[in-house]
């Protein structure tokens, strides 16, 4: 019973650390941007989503998924393509390779679906207040396979039940009137060129 119990609570304090790092990459460009006594214009920080959303496109996330990705409302990236033909390139060379990467792994027989990047999107989606099917359909997964995965893999229940302790301490802190947990508002310097909202959610 106890070799039982010391084995849930080292799965249990392996999936916090790895929820508490999802937004690890952010972190570390906001303090390299410190140490340079900078700070993020606004046209850097779109250009770290659009990279982001075209990264999720390459690895089979649909549009919902590369928004979720990118910390944007999926409405915000199909502006952006609209907008930007570049852009919109970009996304679809990025869809078209990973469409062409999936027939290539069904022909030799190797796993298919949603991977590392899908359980991440997931995992915000969660953390952020999320209902889990949403979650695992912005992922890549359908619910009943999603259900599939998490009963099968006592790693992705232990992460799914961190990112709702995440999500509880964080409405505890906001009760306290403490910061928001996940992606908010940034203070950004405001390049010359056009605006574009920084902060998820809003729709330009």
């Amino acid at each position: 019973m106890e070799r039982r119990a010391a084995v849930v609570n080292r799965l249990e304090a392996w999936a916090d650390g790895v929820v508490a790092g999802l937004d690890a990459q952010e972190d570390v460009d906001r303090s390299l941007l410190h140490a340079l006594g900078e700070r993020p214009s606004l046209r850097e920080e779109n250009a770290v989503r659009r990279a982001e959303a075209v990264r999720a496109a390459a690895l089979g996330l649909g549009p919902a998924g590369c928004a979720a990705a990118a910390g944007i409302s999926e409405r915000l990236l199909l502006n952006w393509q609209a907008r930007e033909p570049t852009f919109a390139a970009a996304m679809a060379a990025a869809t078209h390779m990973a469409a062409r990467e999936g027939e290539r792994a069904r022909l030799v027989a190797a796993p298919t679906g949603p991977g590392a990047a899908g359980l991440r999107v997931v995992l915000r989606a969660v953390r952020g207040g999320v209902p889990q099917p949403t979650a695992a359909a912005l992922g890549g997964w359908s619910e009943r396979s999603f259900l599939r995965l998490r009963r099968q893999s006592p790693e992705v229940a232990a992460l799914l039940a961190a990112a709702r302790r995440a999500r509880a301490r964080a409405r505890r802190e906001e009760r306290r009137g403490g910061p928001r947990a996940g992606r908010g508002y940034r203070l950004v310097r405001v390049d010359d060129g056009p605006f574009e909202p920084a902060g998820p959610g809003a729709d330009r």
